[in-house]
């Protein structure tokens, strides 16, 4: 059975979204593996500083020329929730998974955040009322152990108290995100997703602009090539790129079928990991990721 939104598109433009959403997650799988540079040669608030400022620069040329009027009246009525948005989706997200990354692999890390769609259940759960199922429970719990795995086998070696509170970080950084997409979806119900995404983006920026010292702006211009090709990665690929054909694809395909590229990313992280980053993909590792997964698509599933 199709969609109304399906119908509306022919073969040629879904396999031209359908090749664009594999991209887009192609482009996020390879975000875990800038990050890991990035945060070799600066903390995780300098990250912040140095990704979100250039996002709020270019979304700010974007946007004012054409929707000045629309922001404005957007951000009249929404302001405390779009500065929430962009403390918990800009900051503390990327903070908490910079935090992470510092010691974790980043194939790791991209499978802790592929919880994301469970932490949303559950906090759609406390906050909106919606009702808790015994299948989504079964799959938060087979996620969560999928987790366990990861931590304590994936590795291959002994994992110490201190490796598995980084690992700990980085899962508030996908619960962050969940709080994010709460919050939003009365937000985007009522504006443009891509324009809610934009002043959420650029509020994050300004934020940013609080962890500026004297010390990064001495330590900029002596970063090497592979630290600035990271950043333009992350911040004109993952961020905008990607966040403007992510929201055009939801405006064309059903929602459930857009997200269901989200489980690619893993995929592709671990693979980017092992080969640009050396980073070991071990049988425990893979064994908990299917796991998790497995656990997560049974939350989103139907």
């Amino acid at each position: 059975m199709t969609t109304p939104q399906e119908n509306q598109l022919s073969d040629k433009d879904a396999r031209l979204w359908t090749a664009l959403l594999v991209l887009v997650a192609l482009i996020w799988g390879n975000a875990f593996v800038a990050i890991k540079v990035i945060v070799a040669h600066v903390t995780p608030l300098a990250f912040i500083t140095v990704r979100f400022v250039p996002v709020a620069l270019t979304f700010a040329l974007l946007l004012l020329p054409i929707r000045r009027r629309e922001m404005w009246l957007m951000i009249r009525s929404e302001w405390w929730r779009l500065g929430l948005l962009g403390l918990l989706g800009g900051v503390a997200y990327n903070g908490f998974l910079a935090w992470g990354e510092t010691r974790i692999a980043a194939g790791t890390a991209s499978l802790i955040i592929a919880l994301n769609p469970a932490f949303t259940y559950l906090l759609s759960v406390l906050f909106m009322g919606e009702r808790l199922t015994w299948q989504r429970s079964l799959g938060i719990a087979i996620a969560f152990a999928g987790l366990f795995v990861i931590i304590r086998w994936g590795s291959g070696q002994a994992v110490t108290l201190e490796d598995a509170k980084y690992a700990f970080i980085t899962l508030l950084a996908p619960l962050c995100w969940a709080a994010y997409t709460v919050i939003g979806k009365g937000v985007v119900s009522r504006h443009p997703p891509l324009l809610v995404t934009g002043v959420a983006m650029s509020v994050a920026g300004m934020v940013s602009l609080l962890f500026v010292t004297p010390s990064l702006l001495a330590q900029l211009p002596t970063l090497p090539g592979s630290f600035w090709w990271s950043l333009a990665f992350l911040v004109f690929l993952c961020t905008v790129f990607a966040f403007v054909i992510w929201f055009g694809a939801l405006e064309k395909m059903p929602a459930g079928r857009v997200a269901s590229f989200i489980y690619l990313v893993p995929l592709f992280a671990n693979t980017f990991s092992l080969l640009m980053l050396g980073e070991r993909i071990t049988a425990p590792s893979v064994a908990g990721g299917i796991v998790l997964v497995g656990g997560v698509w049974l939350v989103n599933r139907r």
